[in-house]
């Protein structure tokens, strides 16, 4: 008796899902960008009011300026467009708010690396 051949039809069986350690490192990667591309857009941030004060002719002083909504703003302009040039999924609300405080941050801490004395 002759077996009939494989219809090429056929699939072959279903590939395994990913394992739990590959969504992990998945998920580590993104939080990884996130937080390294939050910390970059802070350091900018700073970087831009310290250059805006001096065209106006005034010293980078005092407290850092900016503030969290603008972080928030920031983020928004910049992360969503990042992450869609990497095939990446979008950003998650939660995602969105540690980015924003990220930034702050590291805004803060880079106009506090580069303060100037307050002329009298």
């Amino acid at each position: 008796m002759k077996t009939a051949a494989p219809s090429q039809g056929a699939t072959s069986a279903p590939s395994e899902p990913p394992s739990d350690q590959d969504s992990s490192a998945q998920t580590s990667a993104r939080q990884r960008f996130i937080e390294q591309s939050a910390t970059t857009l802070g350091q900018a941030w700073a970087r831009r009011w310290r250059q805006d004060l001096h065209r106006e002719g005034r010293p980078a002083a005092g407290g850092w300026p900016g503030t969290l909504r603008e972080a928030r703003t920031q983020v928004e302009i910049t992360l969503p467009t990042e992450m869609l040039h990497r095939k990446m999924a979008a950003i998650t609300g939660v995602e969105r708010e540690l980015a924003a405080r990220t930034a702050y941050a590291s805004a803060r801490n880079e106009w506090r690396r580069h303060l100037e004395p307050e002329t009298p």
